[in-house]
């Protein structure tokens, strides 16, 4: 415990380095590592899981001459859900370095039950946030220079509910997220003052963060655009930073192409192709929204928006919305003035502002004038989340002192529903709605996107099941079950059979109210009368499932 306590003391700012700071980090590291268990398999994991050990079999015949490690890793790798599809090339351009690095953990420690891999890569996913939670209190810090103030917001960063029950098991959006949280760091460090080892350590990081999701390059491009109006406002700027400029750039690329097998045999031609893949990608089903089935390349403008809305705590949209108009309204009036003698922005704090302003809203109108094929939420768009919280800070500081108290009052009334809408939630912590729409969230949104409750469905039928034979479990929503066998230790589910949506009548009906039993996801299933409803996994007003048993 000492040494962990050591640890964050080194990491954590030295001008806020005292017992507080480092007691909250410490408990909420202890909190997370004690409920990583509760989380169940998602229906995305199995895909991912597949996809790193492709290309860790890849370099390892790179760069080995072990066949028969080798032999045994293809073996494994045969009976996984996804091998067939990654073997004939498809989604080979898809960024894999979390991956990767979760398979060469899983090699290191020798896990060979999978249930138990998947459980590391849940402890990986929850460090990397847990870090990004004091990289982002760094940032804060840096803005207002109150030990308090930043834990205040901190904690808002950390409670709110979709995110932290995310930070388990989302090792894609979850991941980025955090890794957008180190690069805002540094290029809000470099903003103020360019240093060698800033610049080596934002392109590291932006580097890695465009090998976990390739939009990671917009990360890089809005930093060029800062650099652009640095030179435009500064004088003599361009001349004594260019080459910090060059030198981002070739640490960057460099990094990318080192963390990306995928781009070693080609790296121009590969990297078009991902691009264009990202760019393009039409995802064929349908989603559930505002109580209707809408094609996910057919989505109106405000399904992000809408999202946001209604999946954030009340509080968050209130202060986030005081900060970034607030933050718009300078901005604007700033361009109004500006003439040869006015300047852009007036100190640092300002450039910061403007920075986080770019950061949110450039691709957030991408997304809706691009008509950007989206699904699950807004998750696609969780990178933008730090920045919803940073404008907090904003919305307090704008307040006049009798403000500010209420602004207190209302702050820490906000975490303590949030602090109790973690525990109501748990371990389903991704399905919360906030009040304006919790009552009637499971007829207008999708709510279990991952599949997390799945886990307790089959632990439910493995109870009741008969167990002298097979027991078929139709799924009338096309969630993949057999996902879910993974998190039970190898057997334990042998005598179950899930059919998917193509058998009719069998033992069991599962549904998850998410993707309805239509291909294209356009129609609801209405499970037959002569099933009766045995089991239903709810948290408050959201039904997450239900199971039915044949009468």
């Amino acid at each position: 415990m000492m040494k962990i306590n050591n640890f964050l003391s080194k990491i954590i700012d030295r001008r806020s380095n005292n017992i507080y700071v480092t007691l909250f980090f410490l408990i909420f590291l202890i909190i997370g590592l004690s409920i990583v268990k509760d989380y169940g398999i998602t229906t995305d994991e199995p895909f991912q899981r597949t996809i790193g050990y492709f290309w860790y079999i890849h370099i390892i015949e790179l760069f080995s001459q072990n066949f028969e490690l080798i032999n045994d890793l293809k073996v494994k790798f045969d009976s996984m859900y996804w091998s067939d599809e990654l073997s004939k090339g498809d989604f080979r351009q898809y960024t894999v370095f979390f991956d990767l690095f979760a398979v060469v953990i899983e090699q290191l420690l020798q896990i060979e039950e999978v249930s138990n891999a998947f459980l590391i890569k849940h402890y990986l996913t929850f460090i990397v946030f847990f870090i990004s939670s004091i990289f982002f209190y760094k940032i804060i810090f840096q803005r207002n220079k109150n030990t308090f103030i930043s834990l205040l917001i901190t904690s808002l960063y950390i409670t709110s509910p979709r995110i932290f029950g995310e930070s388990f098991y989302n090792c894609k959006d979850i991941v980025f997220m955090s890794f957008c949280v180190f690069v805002i760091f540094f290029t809000l460090k470099n903003l103020k003052e360019f240093k060698t080892k800033n610049i080596i350590l934002l392109a590291l990081f932006t580097g890695v963060a465009t090998d976990i999701r390739v939009m990671g390059i917009l990360l890089s491009g809005l930093f060029f655009i800062f650099f652009i109006l640095s030179s435009l406002e500064e004088e003599n700027f361009f001349k004594k930073n260019y080459k910090y400029l060059i030198l981002y750039f070739i640490i960057y690329f460099l990094t990318v192409y080192i963390f990306w097998p995928y781009l070693w045999s080609s790296p121009i031609d590969n990297f078009i192709n991902s691009l264009k893949s990202f760019s393009n990608y039409g995802w064929g089903g349908s989603v559930l929204y505002l109580g209707n089935y809408v094609k996910a390349s057919s989505l109106p403008w405000h399904y992000i928006p809408v999202w946001i809305l209604v999946s954030m705590p009340i509080m968050i949209i209130i202060f986030f919305s005081l900060g970034i108009f607030s933050t718009i309204f300078l901005f604007f009036k700033k361009l109004i003035d500006l003439s040869e003698k006015a300047k852009l922005w007036s100190n640092t704090n300002e450039k910061r502002d403007f920075f986080m302003l770019f950061y949110f809203l450039i691709p957030l109108f991408a997304v809706i004038i691009l008509d950007s094929t989206l699904y699950g939420g807004w998750r696609h768009l969780y990178f933008l989340y730090p920045s919803l919280i940073y404008f907090v800070i904003i919305s307090f500081e704008k307040l006049e002192i009798h403000f500010k108290k209420i602004f207190l009052v209302l702050f820490v009334a906000s975490l303590i529903i949030n602090v109790f809408n973690l525990i109501k939630l748990h371990p389903y912590q991704s399905v919360y709605f906030n009040s304006l729409v919790e009552k009637k969230a499971n007829n207008l949104f999708e709510i279990d996107y991952w599949g997390l409750g799945n886990v307790e469905a089959v632990k439910f039928i493995l109870k009741n099941h008969k167990k002298d034979g097979k027991t078929k479990v139709r799924t009338a929503s096309f969630t993949p079950l057999n996902y879910s066998k993974l998190f039970f230790k190898k057997g334990v589910t042998d005598n179950l059979i899930f059919t998917g949506t193509e058998e009719l009548q069998q033992e069991y009906v599962f549904t998850n109210f998410i993707f309805e039993e239509n291909p294209k996801f356009l129609d609801k299933y209405e499970v037959p009368s002569n099933y009766k409803k045995v089991f239903q996994l709810r948290r408050g007003n959201i039904v997450l499932n239900e199971v039915f048993l044949r009468d």
